[in-house]
């Protein structure tokens, strides 16, 4: 959504939400369309017609990443053509919207790595745990691109929170600022998608970036696929983790604000060779340095124009 340079917003921090939301009993989303008409200056039809948009684009890149991708700069081939067949064949572990959201969530990231479409929410690196897990579960309950965009404007303003206090680049905060934010984020859509509060998305929010703190930034070959794949379908099951819990009241202990706080203050304790550097953690294991010789080395090599080598 476009800033403008005189813009206002009616609140910029969880604290600041929930007192302009008590009584009021509005759930997340009503609050993030407003907070974007003042911030932008569009009509609220304006705001929820360009969320329906996104969540179009997103179908389209999850349809395009199951029918299939390839990329020769990558590390990860196609897998979720696999993992549909395997749902298609009755042989899950039948973990109801999380095996869905398992497919989706490898098919957006497989689309990204073959630099195809996709929206960073909040990152390209963790582009796919937000969406792929509300869309799943928002089809399983039988909700409209509508609904979803509504999700999707809630999830915002969780993630307008953190960016305003502190950031989405894991090279600042390692994958707690990204993974994290997208679970947070996905937790407040979840809540919001069930037709929970105000309070209780914000709270599934907190849970969900609590879970998260800490966690390191460390691609393997330095391509941004392994273990961001399995970081973003864990921030996705943490997402419909959380919001189940918050949906049923669990206390989240500590406010969303303060969860941001600490995760900002622990990214200061970070070493940098854990904060996407690829200097550290899986990044530097034999085998990762030999996947990123290897596709080096073949890059290096290829002269095709347009073959995504170089």
């Amino acid at each position: 959504m476009p800033t403008r340079r005189s813009s206002r917003v009616p609140f910029s921090s969880a604290a600041e939400l929930l007192a302009h939301d008590a009584g009021r009993g509005l759930p997340l989303w009503q609050h993030a369309v407003a907070y974007e008409c003042q911030r932008g200056g569009l009509t609220e039809e304006r705001v929820h017609a360009m969320m329906v948009d996104i969540v179009r684009i997103l179908k389209r890149s999850i349809a395009q990443g199951i029918a299939g991708t390839s990329h020769a700069d990558r590390v990860l081939g196609h897998q979720s053509g696999r993992f549909a067949d395997l749902l298609a064949a009755g042989r899950s572990l039948d973990g109801g919207a999380l095996d869905t959201t398992v497919l989706y969530v490898t098919a957006l990231m497989e689309v990204k790595s073959a630099l195809g479409v996709i929206v960073a929410m909040p990152t390209a690196g963790a582009c796919a745990a937000l969406p792929g897990v509300v869309i799943a579960v928002a089809e399983r309950l039988g909700h409209d691109d509508d609904a979803i965009a509504r999700a999707f404007l809630a999830a915002g303003l969780v993630g307008a929170f953190i960016a305003t206090a502190w950031t989405f680049a894991a090279e600042v905060g390692g994958c707690q600022a990204e993974g994290g934010a997208a679970a947070a984020m996905a937790a407040g859509a979840l809540v919001t998608l069930a037709g929970g509060t105000t309070p209780r998305a914000v709270a599934a929010a907190s849970m969900a970036l609590q879970s998260m703190i800490g966690l390191i930034c460390d691609p393997i070959a330095n391509r941004v696929e392994a273990p961001c794949l399995g970081k973003n379908v864990m921030a996705a099951a943490n997402a419909l983790a959380c919001a189940t819990m918050a949906l049923a009241g669990f206390d989240e202990v500590i406010p969303l604000d303060e969860v941001i706080e600490t995760a900002r203050r622990v990214a200061g304790q970070m070493p940098r060779e854990l904060r996407c550097t690829a200097l550290g953690g899986l990044s530097i294991t034999p085998t990762s340095l030999a996947i990123q010789a290897r596709l080096e080395a073949a890059r290096a090599g290829c002269g095709k124009a347009g073959c995504g080598c170089g």
